[in-house]
Parts: structure tokens; sequence; C-alpha cells
């Protein structure tokens, strides 16, 4: 019996590296940077627009424990879903009075100023509604870990969606982010995060 050569010895070694390096890219950057991003790093801040016209910085609210997430109004289905559930849970028992919730639309084309207010409106009237152009929100979304992307709509249908991320990043008090969620967690879950963050 011949011995293996080193070549043929290196092959299983070199598949296992390729197959983890695949699996390794196909988790969301967002769940990676969830499960090993820093505690305590500090909140990268920014400056948009916000739902009424005025420049607003997330600096702006230092001091208040904050909830951040990325969406649009005419998302269908787990933005509305995320905003009801954090209308409800920012005033269950126990959560600081003072937390806020900001929302930074990924769709600057359709989420006007006007349009923002009005749809925030519909949860509650302390939610921050921000907006700004691709050029503004691409190095703040690559500052959070997380994306923006437009999808096509399907033949025959008008517009188009947007895929984004769904992590939501709870900031202190001191302008770091102290955890994460994410937009399907229950009203409890959301309420127990600003508890515990804020």
């Amino acid at each position: 019996m011949s011995a293996a050569t080193p070549a043929a010895s290196a092959r299983p070694i070199r598949f296992a590296l390729v197959a983890l390096l695949i699996a390794v890219l196909a988790i969301p950057l967002t769940a990676l940077w969830k499960a090993f991003g820093p505690r305590d790093a500090a909140a990268p801040d920014f400056t948009l627009t916000d739902q009424y016209g005025r420049q607003f910085s997330l600096a702006s609210l230092r001091g208040r424990p904050v909830a951040l997430m990325f969406g649009y109004a005419s998302c269908p289905d787990e933005c509305p879903t995320a905003l009801a559930h954090l209308a409800r849970a920012i005033h269950a028992a126990g959560v600081p009075a003072d937390a806020r919730v900001v929302f930074i639309s990924v769709d600057p084309a359709r989420d006007s100023a006007p349009v923002l207010k009005r749809y925030l409106r519909g949860f509650d009237p302390s939610f921050v509604g921000l907006r700004g152009e691709v050029a503004a929100l691409d190095p703040i979304l690559a500052s959070y870990h997380t994306f923006r992307r437009v999808e096509p709509a399907e033949k025959g249908e008008s517009g188009y969606s947007m895929q984004h991320g769904t992590t939501i990043y709870y900031i202190g008090r001191n302008g770091s982010i102290q955890g994460y969620g994410h937009m399907d967690d229950p009203v409890e879950t959301m309420a127990d995060d600003l508890r515990k963050y804020g």
C-alpha cells in the first residue's frame, strides 16, 4: 500500500476549511455582530432629518435609553409589528418613562418627513422618525453593521419593496450599545430589554 501524498492528505483539511468559510458567510453580518460584537461600545452618532423636518442627532438623546431600528413606512409585516410591540413595551411597568424609540427609514424615495410623521403617529407620538438620502444613510448602515436592498417588483406589479436588517439596538443612557433584540420579539421581551438596558 502506498503512502498518501502530502497533497492528498491536505485535501480533507482544505475541504473542511472551505465548508467552514461557506457556513460563516451564510450567517447574516448582524447575527455575528449580535453574538460577538462588543458591549458598551459607543453607538455611532449620526445626524438626519426627523418627521418634522428638523435636523436630529442621536447624541441629542444622551441621558435617555433608546431602542433604535431600521425600516420603512410601506413595510407590510415586520416593521409595523415591531413598532406596535415597542409602542406597548415603552409603557409597560418598570420601563423607564423617558425611553425613546428611533425609527430610521431605509426608503428615502418614498418616506418623506410628512409620510413618517403620519406613519409613526399611528403607533406612538413620542417615536422619532428619521430620514436621509442614500448617501447619508449608507455610512450609518455600515456603522451599525446592517443593510438596505431594493427589491424590484414582480412582473406586472408596480413599485418595489425593501430588504433590510431586523436588529433592534438598545442604547443606554451613556450612549453605548447595551444589547440587541429582533423585530420579531414579543412585547414582553422588548419591555424586559428596555428595563434591563435602560
